[in-house]
């Protein structure tokens, strides 16, 4: 069964892969081609773009640019056969010009998806029942905040997501190095799981194992990250060069809206309006530092929490989630896709403690809703009209009394399990 499952939602994500891509998808074909005519050492200081300029750290990059080979290499050879066989159909060459190359770019986050789906079948099977693992890989395969992300959108929340939970299985299986080393690989392809550092390194640092080895990764695996990002590195020496790349353009320069699309806080107090940035004061604090604030005392009780009791893994699970969901409700700058952390852990609590499912059911279909917004694909009738100024702040406000929903539910979790 488990087969069939990952073969379905496989040939369901081929099917709408063929679709609509977001403007977005544009950036990574044209990353991918330029990392090959600019050369590495080129990439990051180009200054035209035909969309907008790099700002992911080099491993995406280098999925781009190997995607981009990849599809050198078949249109060549279908070129051959073209060239050679009169028998071959030449109506196949503008379909592989117009459309293969957008397929492969989308392939890795597609194939992230079938990742996390396993990882969460051996979750769940392993803590409730082989029967619901499977089925807990379906739903979260077929929940349309995954595949839309991946297979209609193009972006790649899902490859860094399947890293961030290929994490926290290792730690689980108490492999506490590999576990830290493949958290620390995930910042290599976006910056998105930082928010989840302090949990994984109460989770490192209480799991067993030897401390100084753990503190070690901290040391190395940045620097191997740093040599690997070699061919890029022009003018400095490798460690320093990262160092910058993220300081400045991964970190630096993503803008500083107060929404970015995201029905969060301040969606619901402004509404979405991308002219408004987070630079403005309240009560002598600007709204950034207002958005740090309000997440670290949800952070501070959560981490307490781990702190003091016996390490349980499906806190951390509640954890984890708690940390994604107030991330984007709070912090400025979000986009709408920042709320997808949540999911795969959602979804393997879900199965661990069904008062959730309301709640799951309620939640997907409202980011699902955030997602469609200011995109409107597939434009389905009539609801691209139902996001005006009031509705939007509705959604927002919904969300915050999601949140208040699901810290009521974590809070009912951790007093069932005392009982």
């Amino acid at each position: 069964m488990i087969k069939k499952i990952f073969v379905a939602a496989l040939f369901f994500r081929l099917v709408l892969s063929f679709g609509p891509y977001h403007p977005d998808l544009g950036n990574h074909l044209d990353w991918g081609i330029k990392f090959w005519s600019l050369g590495p050492k080129y990439f990051y200081e180009n200054l035209f773009w035909q969309v907008s300029w790099a700002n992911q750290p080099p491993g995406t990059i280098y999925i781009f640019a190997l995607m981009r080979k990849i599809y050198e290499g078949i249109f060549a050879f279908f070129w051959w056969l073209n060239l050679n066989f009169p028998v071959f159909p030449s109506n196949i060459i503008p379909f592989l010009q117009d459309r293969l190359y957008v397929l492969l770019v989308k392939l890795p986050a597609m194939a992230a998806d079938l990742g996390m789906a396993y990882l969460i079948y051996k979750f769940v099977g392993s803590l409730r029942t082989e029967r619901w693992g499977k089925v807990a890989a379906g739903v979260f395969l077929f929940n349309p905040v995954v595949w839309y992300n991946s297979a209609v959108w193009g972006q790649t929340d899902a490859l860094v997501n399947f890293f961030g939970l290929w994490s926290v299985y290792l730690f689980w299986r108490r492999k506490t190095l590999l576990g830290l080393t493949i958290f620390l690989f995930s910042l290599y392809f976006k910056g998105s799981l930082l928010i989840f550092l302090p949990v994984i390194l109460i989770l490192a640092f209480k799991n067993k194992g030897v401390w100084w080895r753990k503190i070690l990764v901290f040391v190395f695996v940045p620097i191997l990250l740093a040599y690997l990002s070699f061919p890029f590195v022009r003018w400095m020496t490798p460690v320093p060069w990262l160092y910058h790349l993220y300081r400045d353009r991964v970190f630096g320069h993503q803008g500083n809206m107060l929404t970015a699309n995201a029905f969060n806080l301040w969606a619901a107090i402004f509404g979405v309006d991308f002219s408004k940035n987070d630079l403005g004061t309240f009560l002598g604090l600007n709204y950034k530092v207002w958005g740090q604030f309000l997440l670290a005392l949800v952070f501070f009780p959560v981490l307490v929490n781990l702190l003091i009791k016996k390490l349980k893994f499906e806190e951390i699970f509640w954890s984890l989630a708690t940390f994604g969901f107030a991330s984007f409700l709070f912090l400025t700058n979000m986009h709408e896709r920042y709320l997808y952390p949540v999911f795969p852990f959602l979804t393997i609590l879900l199965f661990l403690y069904p008062p959730l499912k309301h709640f799951y059911v309620f939640l997907s279909l409202g980011v699902f809703l955030n997602l469609y917004h200011l995109w409107y694909v597939p434009d389905i009738l009539g609801l691209r009209h139902i996001f005006v100024p009031v509705t939007i702040r509705l959604f927002s406000v919904i969300n915050l009394i999601f949140f208040g929903w699901f810290i009521l539910l974590f809070l009912r979790f951790l007093r069932f399990k005392k009982v």
